[in-house]
């Protein structure tokens, strides 16, 4: 009992921090307006007349001409998170992406929501993501024999990252918690993200959530803010 209770304590706490964060650097765009207000302050050329198209090929001619930054240790799989991103809004979908990276630092998938594209409620970036990579002959060399509920063992064996644009909500968030994946998110989510408000997940599911890093990434503030304002794009 007392392991659990420093387990809430400390829950309690990491969300009343990264409610924090979430409030101040993510402000939730009222209208297209503000999502306009909020692309155009971007050094991508974006205008305010510009058409959601217009907007679209500016994001993409800049991701594509994008250099990371050396001194953002997570920027290079932020701005291919990202990439994925911008590729839901072009298929017709939500504005959330993600990818997969072992421990040489290669992305071995990536993949974006596609929820509308494949009408499928469960498609999220981060599900559709290890959905996909878990039907791969390549899975084989990280799946775990064991059973995840017994003793809180994890369906992966050898440690994987998860990079998703969107701080993962409460779905995404138990699934990269059972796949036992740590995770990093470009954006916060003020709306729905989970991380912040892990103290609510019931006591089995908010140990297990802790044996695997799910924190903000170390990446450029410009990358930051071109994940916000894809995951409402839907706003354009």
């Amino acid at each position: 009992m007392r392991h659990l209770a420093v387990i809430v304590l400390f829950l309690l706490t990491r969300a009343l921090f990264a409610q924090h964060v979430i409030d101040s650097a993510n402000v939730t765009p009222a209208n297209r307006a503000a999502l306009m207000a909020q692309l155009t302050a971007l050094p991508c050329g974006i205008q305010a007349a510009d058409k959601k198209a217009v907007v679209l090929q500016k994001i993409k001619t800049y991701l594509a001409n994008y250099k990371p930054d050396p001194a953002q240790p997570d920027d290079v799989f932020a701005k291919a998170a990202v990439v994925q991103a911008l590729r839901g809004v072009l298929t017709g979908g939500y504005g959330i992406g993600a990818v997969l990276v072992d421990g040489r630092g290669r992305i071995l998938h990536g993949a974006h929501n596609a929820q509308l594209q494949q009408g499928r409620s469960d498609l999220h970036a981060e599900m559709n993501l290890l959905t996909e990579f878990e039907s791969l002959p390549q899975f084989k060399k990280y799946q775990s024999k064991g059973n995840f509920t017994g003793g809180g063992n994890t369906i992966y064996t050898e440690q994987l990252r998860l990079y998703t644009s969107a701080e993962p909500c409460p779905m995404c968030f138990i699934r990269v918690a059972i796949a036992g994946v740590d995770t990093r998110y470009v954006s916060t989510g003020p709306d729905d993200g989970m991380n912040a408000r892990a103290a609510c997940l019931p006591p089995f599911w908010a140990e297990l959530s802790q044996k695997h890093k799910i924190i903000a990434a170390k990446n450029a503030p410009v990358l930051q803010q071109l994940a916000h304002c894809l995951f409402y794009s839907f706003m354009l």
